[in-house]
């Protein structure tokens, strides 16, 4: 048997554990000073004097505050310390500028966001409920209240954002690595071998990415939350889409092939956990665009002269083809709204919203350039010349808030926000 060493060597963590045994031990021994009791009755609003117990109550809970403050900053100076690059001074700066939100909601936001603005390339995203934006030079979030809780440097060139309910994750398109944050850092970053292409968050956490091998075409790589790399899903014909249900269960994968010159569209249905296809749905002649999720039972599988939808198994409920050229698309609540361009001798649009069964649930003429097309709880947010419009799918109402800058993108939040990102600036836009 082993003699334990009487005389260890104690570590810094170690030392510091003992500190704050020891601050506790003195803490709990301590006798109230009687000032420091009427003072708690008072602020407290008590007036029994021979009572002191509430007062003692608080003081207690100012002392367990104290020291969870102070075991919060000796956890960061150690992580800053010996982390190796994973916390940041800035970040830490920012975590703490952003305190008073977490522990308090906040009513009140700025009118506008300011970033930097870039070089060539630019995404928006929500993120929990505020806003994460990726350029070519910097990466920042926001929250609601417009506090910036990260800022990093980027050296993408394309930067994408997909986000789920609690991290972001940011890929450089057409290159090799992509990184996942939470609010404040950088959680797990990795360079592949090939370049990725595109790359989809559900809500749960779970992700995908895609890219190649040195033996295939197309390669679907499949990350549980802890960001593991679960499985990879390998084929030889181009993969234009691949998407994770938001119960993180399915995987959903558009590929295109060519059979005997005529194009041929896969959408392959995969169950995580499981090696065998869960389904499969072949259409031929038309020219794919992509494949979402309208709710964890069905699929969207949009091309350029139709949309057809499909459930899990890969039977097809619904197909609707296109009355006009698609020019914008967008998706939300398990519905679909896309804007045609009903002719080339006008600027005439036509906004149609599909519900999830695939039956058209609104259709309206639109007259003017529409530059970007938004659809969240139940509006159609419409991005046109010289004004922003916002539609009621169910009632038709509409109302409408001047806009006039250029370059602009819209965002929409769950909570009824909806931001209109331009170079350098994010306005919040407010409808009567």
């Amino acid at each position: 048997m082993k003699k334990k060493k009487e005389n260890r060597d104690i570590s810094f963590l170690g030392r510091a554990i003992l500190l704050f045994r020891g601050i506790a031990e003195k803490v709990k021994a301590l006798r109230l000073p009687e000032r420091i009791v009427e003072k708690q009755k008072q602020n407290a609003g008590y007036v029994d004097e021979t009572s002191p117990k509430e007062a003692r109550l608080s003081y207690g809970f100012g002392m367990a505050r104290l020291c969870s403050v102070s075991l919060l900053c000796v956890f960061l100076a150690i992580a800053l310390i010996f982390g190796g690059g994973i916390i940041s001074y800035e970040n830490v700066y920012y975590m703490f500028k952003d305190i008073g939100y977490i522990s308090s909601f906040s009513e009140s936001r700025p009118e506008s966001l300011n970033y930097s603005k870039p070089f060539d390339n630019q995404d928006f995203a929500t993120f929990k409920n505020g806003l994460a934006v990726a350029g070519d030079s910097e990466i920042k979030f926001f929250t609601s209240t417009g506090r910036m809780t990260l800022t990093v440097g980027s050296e993408f060139t394309n930067p994408r954002i997909t986000c789920s309910d609690s991290h972001a994750l940011i890929y450089d398109q057409g290159r090799n690595s992509f990184t996942v944050y939470n609010s404040f850092i950088s959680v797990y970053s990795e360079t592949l071998d090939y370049p990725i292409s595109s790359a989809h968050m559900s809500a749960d956490g779970s992700f995908c990415v895609v890219t190649k091998s040195g033996n295939y075409g197309s390669v679907v790589r499949v990350y549980d939350r802890e960001f593991r790399l679960e499985s990879e899903y390998s084929k030889n014909d181009y993969v234009l889409s691949a998407e994770v249900s938001s119960d993180g269960k399915y995987v959903a994968v558009m590929s295109l092939d060519a059979a005997d010159g005529d194009s041929l569209v896969r959408l392959n249905v995969l169950k995580r956990g499981e090696d065998e296809l869960y389904s499969s749905a072949l259409l031929y002649d038309v020219m794919p665009y992509s494949a979402t999720f309208l709710s964890n039972d069905r699929i969207a599988l949009f091309c350029s002269e139709l949309v057809v939808i499909y459930d899990l198994k890969g039977n097809m409920k619904k197909e609707y083809g296109y009355p006009g050229k698609l020019s914008h698309l967008s998706v939300g609540n398990g519905e679909i709204a896309m804007m045609f361009d009903e002719g080339s001798l006008s600027d005439d649009n036509r906004l149609i919203v599909l519900e999830s069964n695939g039956t058209v649930k609104y259709s309206e003429r639109i007259v003017g350039n529409v530059f970007d097309l938004e659809l969240c709880g139940g509006f159609a947010y419409l991005l046109c010349e010289g004004e922003i419009v916002r539609l009621d799918t169910t009632f038709g109402f509409r109302s409408g808030v001047e806009f006039s800058e250029e370059n602009a993108r819209l965002v929409t939040f769950e909570n009824g926000d909806v931001m209109a990102c331009t170079d350098g600036i994010a306005y919040y836009i407010t409808f009567d």
